[in-house]
């Protein structure tokens, strides 16, 4: 069996099991070596547009290849806003690059944020905090999330950023779909 070494920008244990559960979905028949990195991702502590949260990801895997130079891939993942039509979803960001510099993109499944909860992380609060100092609720981004708590564990946080994951993975897996 082959081995493939993964490392991911966050010590986060869903951002990494999410990572390690669509690696392995998606390559069976390898190896799968999951190391993880504290990466800052230079953007606010809760971004609050796609522009920013995607920033965050990029910035997220550039900074673990510095760090972890022998890998084949390299996973960011940030959470942040996805604003439309005057509403608001927090939303799994994720960028992939494997060993030759090439980069692909996912989003997860989003939850729809309102009132207090939507004004505070606009006020700049990240949403753990937001949990924490409002509801009582600790560690809620290192548990099933946000996501978690409003779904009654229906959908986990790590659950959604395995599909945004799976979705990053695409171009490496059917690169004939993503070649111009």
């Amino acid at each position: 069996m082959v081995s493939m070494k993964v490392v991911v920008g966050s010590n986060n244990l869903p951002k990494r099991n999410a990572v390690e559960n669509s690696f392995k979905a998606a390559f069976p028949d390898e190896d799968i070596i999951i190391g993880t990195v504290s990466t800052d991702s230079g953007v606010s502590s809760h971004p609050t547009s796609a522009g920013e949260s995607i920033t965050g990801a990029l910035t997220r895997v550039a900074r673990a290849k510095e760090l972890i130079t022998d890998a084949d891939f390299y996973v960011g993942i940030e959470g942040g806003l996805l604003r439309v039509s005057g509403r608001a979803w927090e939303i799994g960001w994720v960028a992939i690059s494997n060993s030759d510099g090439k980069i692909a993109t996912g989003l997860s499944s989003g939850i729809e944020l309102q009132g207090s909860i939507l004004k505070a992380i606009t006020d700049g609060v990240e949403l753990n905090k937001v949990l924490e100092n409002d509801f009582g609720i600790q560690s809620a981004g290192n548990n099933n999330g946000f996501y978690g708590l409003a779904t009654n564990d229906l959908v986990t946080r790590q659950a959604a950023y395995e599909q945004g994951v799976t979705f990053a993975l695409a171009s490496f897996l059917h690169p004939e779909f993503y070649s111009e």
